[in-house]
């Protein structure tokens, strides 16, 4: 998303608050003027934390940071940068086994606990409710109106901004439950069958009678260790009972003029970013799979239920999810991909590359490229490329185990349901179908990647580079590195197809690594460049080629010359089902560079790029 143009006119156009006309859910939420308190969750008060345990930690290590949440207040401390949180869902039946996990946002992008509750934001369009539960994230300043940061510790005047239920398109909204071994351990994987229930509790408002709907914005996921098959959600009321005051919806005729909110393929789907067609937000499709949707049939059982109805959907063609992986992968069988993070903003997801496994069915696993690329496996300059451009990284595929849900629930008179109601998530444990992935037959973390050949030359980015970025040039030669003691130097000849001409040295990355690398600067001209200046001169779909002379001759790379698209025509009217995290693919494409969200770097950048280049 482009800064300044999606706008959110918070103070303008929402003018009810809980204050003034209380929802049936509980909130300290006022979005008619929003004001963070410092160190205090926004939207506090809905989620009871009876069955909750938060704690914060250190980002880098997992372990207790020392901080404290109080759950009476939702005030916190220790929240400084390096810190995050963790609230440990614990079971209602035994009230000690921990079945899942909540993880939000790091600091300064989120808070404690992770989930929060919105009423009455009337910016909420195509019939969507006005109010949601939702996940406690800050916007970035991509996607405030003023262009200045609303994260936690933005300077701006007016403060930290939260995410509401009709913030932009992907800004962090999806709370995330990681449903953990004990909520299936009971579970005998030859006969598959519902797990135990993951419960969360929301307040409500004392004597509130009106009728409310309530989208929530989630994700489930699977670290349970086994295959899941599917889920169940319900609702129940304060006595654990199906009450007809408190039922679930999937949108279906409660849109704009009796339409559906949803399609069938939105409501429990994997990221649109690695399955599914193209559209204005993702305009290759996805990595795996550019025909459709890998998702769940969810259908309503009952007034209070939802499940999954059959095996995961997709294209039926190889690249859908079934196909490649099998039945919903647990967090043990993440298969690691490449990434890269194209355009430095820190609220847009890098663009999947490549992934490590047999797409084509050959019986070989390998390093694959996308299924635009017919599963091609990538070439020495791309290798170049990835081992020598920082902003190319090895992680898992962390969005093979994200299931994002979309639905609604309508709670009605709250003298009928109690004091509280019960959101509950169960999983589905996969029948004769706990097999691992072949490509966990390596056993290894990061898999080796291919050795580069001699003579290869790179330039990142590539295949298109934003105009005023810097190129990253790259040459492997053995023949070159003449003195194991040192860092030798090579030199390179960046032209354009508009007459610049330079001349760029570039130095071994380490005194015996056979692989040099530099750098020039990209420059806008209005005029003939200059040659031999120092930077590359170029203007829109000016060609930028380099040039490495070797003893076999001339070895070439290229990368075309683009700008930032003015108009990205994103829909600012909340989420589509899949996002709001997640690995995205657009690899050939030259106006993505602000569509995505970042997700966090996962892997060995170090230990993975000294394996590429040695």
């Amino acid at each position: 998303m482009k800064k300044n143009m999606i706008v959110m006119s918070i103070t303008a156009a929402m003018v009810l608050s809980t204050g003034a006309n209380a929802g049936l859910i509980k909130t300290d939420a006022d979005v008619s003027n929003i004001e963070v308190t410092p160190n205090k969750q926004f939207g506090f008060g809905g989620w009871s934390f009876d069955n909750i345990n938060v704690e914060m930690i250190n980002v880098e290590t997992g372990d207790p940071s020392g901080g404290t949440f109080d759950t009476t207040t939702g005030e916190y401390t220790g929240l400084v940068n390096g810190g995050s949180f963790k609230s440990e869902v614990i079971s209602t039946e035994d009230n000690v086994t921990v079945l899942g996990d909540l993880n939000g946002k790091d600091y300064p992008v989120g808070e404690p606990a992770g989930v929060k509750v919105i009423n009455n934001d009337t910016e909420c369009k195509h019939g969507k409710p006005q109010n949601c539960i939702l996940t406690t994230s800050y916007l970035s300043e991509y996607s405030t109106e003023s262009g200045e940061s609303g994260y936690l510790d933005t300077t701006a005047a007016a403060g930290p901004q939260p995410v509401i239920c009709s913030s932009p398109f992907q800004t962090h909204k999806r709370f995330k439950i990681s449903m953990l071994p004990e909520s299936v351990v009971n579970i005998d994987d030859t006969v598959g069958g519902y797990g135990k229930p993951i419960d969360l509790v929301f307040n409500l408002v004392d004597g509130d009678t009106s009728v409310q709907r309530y989208q929530v914005f989630q994700k489930i996921n699977n670290y349970t260790d086994k295959r899941l098959a599917g889920y169940k959600m319900e609702v129940l009321d304060e006595n654990g009972s199906v009450n007809a005051a408190l039922t679930m919806s999937l949108g279906f005729g409660e849109g704009d003029e009796g339409a559906d909110i949803w399609d069938i393929d939105d409501l429990a789907n994997m990221s649109h970013g690695l399955w599914g067609v193209a559209d204005e937000n993702f305009p290759d499709g996805g990595f795996f799979d550019v025909d459709a949707r890998a998702h769940y049939p969810v259908a309503i059982t009952s007034p209070n239920a939802i499940e999954y109805n059959g095996p995961m959907q997709g294209s039926g063609k190889t690249g859908d999810y079934q196909n490649l992986f099998g039945n919903w992968l647990p967090s043990i069988w993440e298969p690691t991909g490449i990434f890269w993070d194209h355009d430095d903003d820190p609220d847009n997801d890098p663009l999947l590359m490549a992934f490590y496994g047999d797409p084509d069915g050959d019986g070989i696993n390998d390093w694959h490229k996308g299924v635009l690329d017919n599963w091609a496996t990538p070439t020495d300059q791309d290798i170049l490329q990835w081992a020598t451009d920082p902003k190319y990284f090895p992680g898992a595929i962390e969005d093979v185990l994200n299931l994002g849900i979309n639905y609604i629930i309508n709670v009605g008179d709250n003298s009928q349901i109690g004091s509280t109601f019960t959101l509950r998530v169960t999983p589905y444990v996969a029948a004769n179908d706990q097999t691992p992935p072949t490509y966990m037959d390596d056993n290894i973390t990061i898999p080796e990647p291919p050795m580069i050949s001699d003579g290869t030359v790179a330039v990142s980015p590539a295949p298109s580079f934003l105009i005023g970025s810097t190129l990253i040039l790259s040459v492997k030669d053995a023949d070159q590195n003449s003195d194991a003691a040192v860092a030798d130097t090579v030199e390179v000849e960046v032209t354009t197809d508009t007459g610049d001409k330079e001349t760029v040295t570039l130095t071994e990355t380490d005194v015996d690594s056979e692989v040099f690398t530099g750098s020039i600067s990209s420059e806008l001209t209005s005029s003939a460049p200059v040659a031999g200046d120092g930077k590359v001169n170029v203007i829109k779909d000016a060609v930028v080629t380099v040039t490495y002379q070797d003893n076999d001759g001339a070895r070439t790379a290229t990368t075309k010359a683009t700008v930032l698209d003015t108009d990205d025509g994103t829909d600012t009217d909340g989420e589509s089902a899949g996002s709001g995290g997640g690995c995205t693919y657009n690899p050939n494409s030259n106006s993505f560079d602000m569509t995505f969200l970042m997700m966090i770097a996962l892997g060995s950048l170090y230990a993975f790029r000294r394996r590429f280049i040695k």
